[in-house]
């Protein structure tokens, strides 16, 4: 069980004076990414007194209450509406010096323990966007940081959620099937770019200048990059690269797929669009290759594919 502690601000100026009637808990992200910004800071901040209000704050390695759960907070932003008046808020840190999904876990330990206290159900427990649209808790959204609401909500039901380590494992491409798929990835790149590589199965040099011209044709044609279509991974190309996410659909999307699946990263499928699966095989590349771990594809990511 996640560690608790209580540091219970007095002041009720930044609340509301009727009593909580507890029927939901509100999941937030604190969207400070600043190196400390863990529970304890923001715990800090709340007793120093805020512009806003929320009763728990958790981080990978602790959960800290600020308010009793019988307080009205100033969390949802939907005024005298149910997020304020009839709901526990509960902040997910995510400080870039912290580990965000043992974060996760821990938010989903202290909901259960929550729900069993005050007998709220899980189809009440839901995301800050509820309230008021907001984006919010964003990582958790998006699934950009490799744990998904999906994920969290099978944490707080008990369920075992793979880790990004197990979901999605290199390939080797020399098999039979592999090399199908590269043949695949070779005859695109030919119809599609009017290139002439061999289409043999084989990663080689030749398919990789191939994706590389082919990336550097796409940042042209979309972003008006002017850079020089050569196949090779110069400055030039790496400064014109863009952030590529989950979400993002076409051929650049199509171009990252091909390129992991050539280094053994399967993104399970080469159809152009960046879903949960392709973002999985992006965190195991980041992982192996000393990357910041947050599946984007943006500059850094595309130099260890390309360079």
């Amino acid at each position: 069980m996640v560690a608790i502690k209580k540091q219970l601000v007095t002041s009720r100026a930044k609340t509301y004076s009727g009593k909580n009637g507890r029927k939901y808990i509100t999941i937030h992200e604190t969207a400070n990414t600043s190196e400390g910004a863990d529970a304890q800071a923001h715990a800090n901040l709340q007793s120093k007194g805020f512009s806003s209000s929320w009763h728990w704050t958790v981080d990978d390695k602790q959960a800290i209450q600020s308010f009793p759960h019988t307080v009205q907070c100033w969390h949802a932003g939907d005024g005298r509406g149910n997020g304020n008046l009839n709901s526990i808020g509960i902040e997910i840190c995510v400080n870039q010096d912290g580990d965000f999904k043992k974060a996760v876990q821990n938010a989903a330990e202290l909901v259960k323990k929550i729900m069993a206290e005050e007998n709220i159900p899980i189809t009440n427990v839901v995301q800050h966007n509820r309230w008021s649209g907001k984006n919010c808790p964003a990582f958790l959204r998006s699934g950009e940081k490799g744990v998904s609401w999906n994920d969290f909500m099978s944490m707080v039901k008990g369920e075992k959620v793979v880790d990004v380590d197990e979901k999605v494992k290199p390939e080797i491409i020399e098999r039979s099937s592999g090399r199908a798929i590269v043949r695949t990835i070779q005859s695109t790149l030919n119809k599609r770019y009017g290139f002439n590589i061999a289409v043999d199965g084989l990663y080689g040099p030749q398919t990789k200048s191939a994706l590389v011209k082919a990336l550097q044709t796409e940042l042209n044609r979309q972003f008006d990059a002017r850079i020089v279509v050569d196949g090779i991974f110069g400055p030039k190309t790496k400064a014109a690269c863009v952030n590529v996410r989950i979400g993002a659909k076409g051929n650049i999307t199509w171009i990252i797929q091909a390129a992991l699946y050539c280094l053994g990263y399967d993104p399970k499928g080469l159809d152009g669009i960046f879903g949960k699966n392709t973002a999985n095989a992006v965190l195991v590349f980041q992982k192996a290759n000393g990357l910041a771990q947050d599946a984007i594809v943006g500059k850094n990511t595309f130099s260890k594919m390309f360079a």
